[in-house]
C-alpha cells in the first residue's frame, strides 16, 4: 500500500510515506492559487482545496493550471479535498481532470468520474471499518482508497452521530485525571474509555500511532492500495509504519 501524510509546505514527511502537499487552492474565477510558492516542494501529490471558489469561470482553464503545476513540480496525482454538496462546476473540473492524471476525490465526488480513486473516511462510530470498505468495494472496486481521521470526540450517551471533537492536550488531561480503564475496539480500528460528568454518561472514541496502524492493515487486507494520513501522523511516522 502506498500512504501518502498531508503536509504543509517544508514539512518534513518521513519514511516510508509521501506527502500531500496542502499548498493549492481554487479561488475566485476557477484561478490556482498557490503557483508561486516562497517554499520549493517536489514529487508526491497536489492537494487543493475550494475553499475560495465562488462558483466562476471555466474549469478547463484551473485544469491547464493544475497540470502545468503537476509537471513543474513532479506531482503524481491530485487530491481534490473538497467539502461539503457537489457543485456542478466542481464536479466538471473533477471529470477533466480524471481524464488526465491521477485523481483522487472524496465519496459525494464518485460519480463525476470513472477514473477517479474514491476517498473513503475511516473514522466511525457504528459497525466496524471492514465492513465500510466492503461496502465501498462493491460500489467502486479497485479504485478504493483510504482516508485517515486522526479521532478525538467525546460522545454524551446515547448517542447519534459525531460527538464534540477534543484537543490531543485535553484528551491526554482527562486520561491523566481520571485514569480510566481504556478499551481497544477492533472493528472501529480505535481505543475507547466512558467516564461520568454530572450524572451523564460519555463516550470518548480516539486514535493513536497503534489504532491508525491497525487501519491501515485493515484497508490493505482489504486490496486498498493507497491511504491518505492526516498531517499529525508526520510526528508518528516511525510507530505507524512499525
Amino acid at each position: 500500500m502506498e500512504v501518502f501524510i498531508a503536509a504543509v509546505p517544508g514539512q518534513a514527511v518521513p519514511v516510508p510515506f509521501s506527502p500531500a502537499h496542502m499548498a493549492y487552492r481554487i479561488g475566485g474565477g476557477f484561478r490556482l492559487l498557490g503557483i508561486r510558492l516562497s517554499r520549493p516542494i517536489q514529487n508526491g501529490l497536489m492537494m487543493v482545496d475550494c475553499r475560495d471558489f465562488d462558483g466562476q469561470g471555466d474549469p478547463a482553464c484551473c485544469v491547464r493550471q493544475i497540470l502545468g503545476e503537476c509537471r513543474k513540480r513532479n506531482f503524481r496525482g491530485v487530491i481534490c479535498d473538497f467539502e461539503g454538496v457537489p457543485l456542478p462546476p466542481l464536479v466538471k473540473l473533477v471529470g477533466l481532470l480524471g481524464e488526465k492524471i491521477t485523481l483522487y476525490v472524496p465519496e459525494s465526488y464518485a460519480h463525476a468520474s470513472s477514473a477517479a480513486r474514491i476517498l473513503i473516511p475511516s473514522a466511525l462510530t457504528t459497525g466496524t471499518l471492514e465492513r465500510r470498505l466492503n461496502t465501498a468495494c462493491s460500489h467502486y472496486g479497485d479504485r478504493l482508497a483510504l482516508a485517515v481521521e486522526w479521532m478525538r470526540e467525546d460522545f454524551l450517551l446515547p448517542s447519534s452521530g459525531r460527538g464534540d471533537p477534543i484537543s490531543q492536550s485535553a484528551l491526554e488531561e482527562q486520561i491523566g485525571r481520571l485514569e480510566p480503564a481504556i478499551f481497544f475496539d477492533r472493528g472501529l480500528c480505535a481505543h475507547y474509555y466512558t467516564y461520568m460528568k454530572e450524572r451523564q454518561a460519555h463516550f470518548v472514541l480516539f486514535d493513536t500511532p497503534r489504532s491508525i496502524r491497525e487501519k491501515l492493515r485493515t484497508a490493505e487486507r482489504m486490496g486498498v492500495t493507497a491511504a491518505l494520513l492526516p498531517p499529525e501522523a508526520a510526528e508518528y511516522g516511525g510507530q505507524i509504519s512499525e
